[in-house]
């Protein structure tokens, strides 16, 4: 009996699992004795109790070999279970058969209770302290299903609006065929024409029609809703009783409201007080935020267009967030009034540049207008009139910079261009491929007398302002990024840079802050923050595709099978955009927000690596 007990002193609890799941548990029992335990997937227990003697005709002589097999034979999970009879019976190799009998007791909490009090012996933990981090792990686990159930959903939204665009192209490549056939057969019947007429036709031609496609086609400018334009110039002009009294639609002094009358000041405060008309309350409250920093041209696009999805992006018949925001800031700065600007031409001029951005999930309309409200927080709210002493003129410049940054974008960058080795690659010598379409497409079609919005100044501050717009909109290509931010940090180093009385050096800060404008959405909040990276990974996986279709590697970050979009942002805000944003908070701290929440999305990355 002294070596039974003995052995069994040197017994630790053991577990195992056999072949049918079944849970066994062997220990020694408060009365000297080996007891073994089993507990079926079912919940079914068995139980059995085996002294000396028993254990002596199960072929135990040496209970210390003994013990030593069995041990062995659990932790290598190798025993078998079987039902016997109304019993269950464990077979543990070099041990013999365990027959246990039915026990009335709940098997799984037993087991449970054993295993918590085994961990409690062989560990310093606290099994309620044990349960407690189960339990936070599984509420986060839980979570973390909910947000990856909510990818999933967007990323099908995403596939549904996919698919939308494709039938969409489909259908328009069918019509573009179809006019190309016609125009193809009116050239062939018109061949026989003399050669004389058609050379003068054609030159005649040249004096009235721009060498780029018109987005508007034959109409001058888009529908408009006439009474939201009247609140909307209502919120941001200053028209009294006395100035409505004066006010003459034929007058040339009067161009800046040609089209739209100004509602006077009472007028628009009583308008304010009952909106009757829904969407004007919308895009009231909207633009109250117009100095803040998380003005949201998503619900704008949203109230204007129905969606800032592809389809809300295509049409927009009523104009969109980009030309609401422009006429807005228009007279938000009172350049309407300051230059006697034709109102009839600017609004043209804003319906032709709205149209003339293609639905792309990212650089679309809607960024544009992201980018104008940024250059104008810059500007306004961040100081930067005030600090580089600029005067109305280079305002204006930068707004109509903002504006058309990336009209006609195609939704692929200049390294595709470089890489394919496109027409206009080679037309541009692989410089500044696309910022040269945006800005010098517009120029042409502003020699068209109804776009023409620079019609009302002088000959040299149109010069001016057209040297301003076009370097600023060429100081967008990321290729140029290192060269002009090298030239921003050695100014500002210089202690004449803050006169501000060369023009270059105005015209590197405005440069500086389409810059910052044209990548802020790492230092928005982070609700736009990640709206925004979802229209952009769309475009980069888009043009990843084109890559892959046409034989070519995918660049970076831009294949859809190796996503990797928490890499490419962290590296983007740590190389590109905390160091310009530093050098301009370092110009205008006001600012320098802006870096603190670039980190704040930084850490949400760090957080949710999606490599």
């Amino acid at each position: 009996m002294a070596a039974l007990e003995q052995a069994l002193a040197q017994l630790p609890k053991l577990f195992t699992k056999t072949n049918e799941d079944t849970v066994v548990l062997a220990k020694t029992s408060h009365d000297g004795a080996l007891a073994v335990t089993a507990c079926t997937p079912q919940n079914d227990a068995y139980e059995g109790r085996y002294d000396q003697e028993s254990l002596q005709k199960m072929g135990a002589s040496d209970f210390k070999l003994y013990f030593d097999t069995m041990t062995d034979s659990f932790n290598k999970n190798k025993c078998t279970s079987a039902s016997s009879g109304g019993g269950y019976s464990i077979d543990v190799p070099g041990c013999g058969r365990f027959e246990l009998a039915k026990a009335g007791m709940n098997g799984h909490s037993f087991m449970l209770e054993n295993i918590i009090s085994f961990t409690k012996l062989r560990t310093s933990k606290d099994p309620d302290r044990l349960l407690e981090e189960a339990n936070t792990r599984a509420v986060d686990a839980s979570a973390k299903v909910g947000d990856l159930e909510e990818e999933a959903r967007s990323l099908q939204h995403t596939i549904t609006i996919c698919r939308e665009k494709v039938t969409y192209n489909h259908t328009r490549i069918k019509d573009l065929e179809s006019e190309l056939a016609e125009l193809q057969l009116k050239k062939k019947n018109a061949a026989g024409e003399d050669a004389e007429a058609e050379e003068a036709a054609y030159e005649e031609e040249e004096d009235v029609i721009s060498r780029v496609r018109n987005p508007l086609g034959e109409i001058e400018c888009k529908e408009y809703d006439l009474d939201l334009l009247r609140m909307v110039k209502g919120q941001f002009m200053d028209f009294s009783e006395e100035s409505a009294a004066a006010y003459d639609s034929e007058s040339k002094a009067y161009q800046y409201c040609k089209v739209v009358r100004p509602m006077t000041n009472a007028a628009f405060e009583k308008l304010t007080e009952g909106f009757s008309e829904p969407l004007q309350q919308t895009v009231h409250k909207l633009l109250e935020k117009i100095d803040d920093w998380d003005y949201d041209v998503f619900g704008l696009q949203e109230a204007m267009c129905g969606s800032f999805m592809h389809e809300g992006l295509v049409e927009q018949p009523r104009g969109g967030s980009l030309f609401i925001t422009a006429y807005a800031l228009l007279h938000r700065y009172g350049f309407m009034q300051k230059f006697n600007i034709n109102e009839k031409i600017m609004l043209n001029w804003l319906s032709l540049v709205e149209s003339g951005y293609h639905p792309n999930p990212y650089h679309n309309s809607m960024h544009a207008a992201d980018v104008l409200h940024v250059t104008h927080y810059i500007l306004s709210p961040g100081d930067m009139i005030n600090t580089c002493r600029l005067c109305d003129e280079d305002v204006f410049a930068a707004i109509m910079a903002a504006i058309i940054h990336d009209y006609n974008h195609p939704g692929i960058n200049n390294n595709f261009h470089i890489k394919v080795q496109t027409y206009l690659a080679t037309l541009f010598n692989d410089r500044s491929i696309l910022e040269n379409i945006h800005v010098s497409s517009v120029f042409e079609l502003m020699k068209t007398e109804q776009f023409n919005v620079l019609e009302c100044f002088e000959e040299e501050k149109r010069r001016d302002i057209r040297e301003t717009l076009v370097e600023m909109v060429l100081a967008t290509d990321m290729g140029l990024h290192a060269k002009i931010l090298g030239s921003f940090k050695r100014r500002l180093a210089d202690d004449d840079f803050r006169t501000f009385k060369r023009k270059d050096d105005i015209r590197l800060a405005l440069s500086m802050a389409v810059k910052m404008a044209d990548i802020s959405n790492c230092g928005r909040d982070q609700k736009l923050y990640l709206g925004w990276c979802n229209q952009i990974a769309d475009e980069f996986y888009m043009q990843g595709d084109r890559e892959r279709n046409l034989g070519f590697p995918c660049s970076p970050f831009m294949d859809r099978f190796l996503p990797a979009m928490a890499k490419g942002q962290i590296a983007f805000m740590n190389y590109i955009v905390v160091p310009l944003f530093e050098c301009i908070s370092e110009l205008i701290p006001k600012m320098h927000f802006s870096v603190d929440l670039t980190e704040e999305n930084k850490a949400y990355w760090t957080q949710n690596d999606d490599s």
